[in-house]
């Protein structure tokens, strides 16, 4: 190792016993034993978080000098940095971090192939440190883009996980990024690298609607959705329009997940124009794919988009959206299957988004269709209603009497599964002060008489 307190691409020793200490845990880190490893590597990080200077420059220093190290230790030595960089990142100084940005760069892209656990290593380390030094990260991975030639996957990747790590830092950088990699989007011919380039879009999407939402903080509160609306506008086109026709499920999902933040940018004009095509498009995709729940995660972002204030683009297409969401509500939910709960409860919010512009249309369809005395189809519509009542806010509060006059004709219901719900119902009712109104003594004397029940009615209710 260098000598005691060398710097600038060197150890950064301390010339006591602790230095031949590290050099022995970063020697050990690709034992055999799996169990051994982890050990080893925790005492490493410990170690680092206390000796962050020796410990972080050793790491560097030995990945630097050793270019034929097996690809399973650099990894174990990437993975230790990222971990220390999370606890101490605060008192890494600039020359350093720019020596372990350029080293975790090469680590990155010194394979052509993907080898997703080496390079999401790498990443994870150009990540982390860019939480604090977003702009020499920013300027090494720049330098990485070469016209004609389509960028390395993880460095796509990395910029769009940095989007999400360090929100403030990385907006001045999204308008560079995209026009870097719009002219790049019509080279991706294999799924794999259209998957990374919609996941970035995504991600530099959400990134900038969060800097939006939180513009009284954020370092530049003259940002517009304007300012990116035409490139995220011209990427929306060959995602949309392209990359969607695939059959490869996981790439039509990105492609989704990504429009769905791309349409809160693209300008209202646009979002307008492309409806009709979006919504059949988006729709389109419950026959294609059997987990429902990102199909209707974009859904609901198109939604909340197209629903701005008391816009009534949507009024058109309100039976279609209807007929398609409401038989995933009557379906029986699988509550061992995590994904079954999230897309109930997304198609729920699909509903509580749609009644922003549309609650007296989406009530009164409700209630129409309440009286087929079909039980899923009731118990639906009350669920439906239940959660539009705790969660549609001030749409909801001119609907009052007219939710509390549509529901009379349940108070009579002899079905326990149906009358369990409208109790329910009844009951976020009460919360939210509906009950004041005329119509309200009723819904009450229900819930009262429900605690009259027979012993036999009260269990076949439960």
């Amino acid at each position: 190792m260098p000598s005691s307190g060398e710097e600038g691409g060197g150890v950064r020793s301390t010339g006591g016993q602790v230095d031949n200490l590290v050099l022995a845990l970063i020697d050990s880190l690709c034992d055999k034993d799996d169990q051994a490893e982890g050990l080893i590597r925790d005492s490493l990080v410990e170690l680092g978080k206390k000796k962050s200077d020796l410990v972080l420059s050793s790491c560097y220093y030995y990945l630097k000098k050793n270019s034929k190290l097996p690809v399973t230790h650099r990894i174990a030595i990437l993975n230790s940095i990222e971990r220390i960089l999370k606890e101490t990142l605060k008192d890494l100084d600039m020359r350093l971090a720019v020596d372990i940005i350029d080293q975790a760069s090469k680590e990155l892209t010194s394979s052509k192939e993907v080898v997703p656990d080496w390079q999401s290593a790498a990443s994870g380390v150009l990540v982390a440190i860019g939480t604090r030094y977003c702009n020499e990260v920013m300027d090494v991975l720049m330098q990485k883009f070469k016209p004609g030639v389509l960028p390395h996957f993880f460095i796509v990747q990395t910029l769009a996980d940095m989007a999400t790590a360090n929100v403030f830092q990385m907006l001045p950088h999204i308008n560079a990024i995209l026009g870097a990699l719009l002219p790049m989007m019509g080279m991706a011919k294999h799924d794999n690298m259209r998957w990374v380039f919609s996941y970035a879009l995504q991600r530099f999407s959400e990134s900038i609607l969060e800097y939006l939402a939180n513009i009284e903080k954020a370092p530049d509160p003259s940002v517009t959705k304007s300012m990116f609306a035409g490139e995220i506008f011209a990427a929306y086109d060959i995602l949309f329009n392209v990359w969607l026709q695939t059959k490869e499920p996981k790439l039509r999902l990105a492609v989704i997940e990504a429009v769905g933040p791309m349409t809160h940018i693209m300008n209202r004009d646009q979002l307008e124009e492309q409806l009709p095509k979006l919504l059949h498009g988006i729709l389109g995709l419950y026959k294609k794919h059997h987990v429902s729940f990102y199909v209707t995660q974009g859904l609901c972002m198109f939604l909340d988009a197209a629903c701005y204030e008391d816009s009534v683009i949507l009024e058109p297409y309100l039976e279609q959206l209807y007929n398609t969401l409401f038989p995933q509500i009557t379906a029986s939910v699988d509550y061992t299957n995590p994904m079954s709960v999230k897309n109930y409860n997304e198609v729920l919010r699909c509903f509580a988004v749609i009644s922003r512009s549309f609650s007296a249309k989406l009530v009164g369809m409700l209630l129409q269709k309440l009286e087929s005395h079909n039980e899923k189809s009731r118990i639906g519509i009350l669920s439906i209603l239940k959660h539009l009542i705790n969660a549609g806010g001030p749409s909801m509060e001119n609907m009052q009497e007219l939710l509390l006059s549509g529901l009379k004709i349940l108070l009579n219901e002899s079905n326990n599964k149906v009358k369990k719900v409208l109790a329910q119902v009844i009951i976020a009712m009460a919360h939210h002060q509906y009950l004041e109104n005329e119509g309200g003594q009723m819904m009450i004397e229900f819930i009262i008489s429900q605690c009259c029940l027979p012993d036999d009615d009260a269990n076949s209710v439960s």
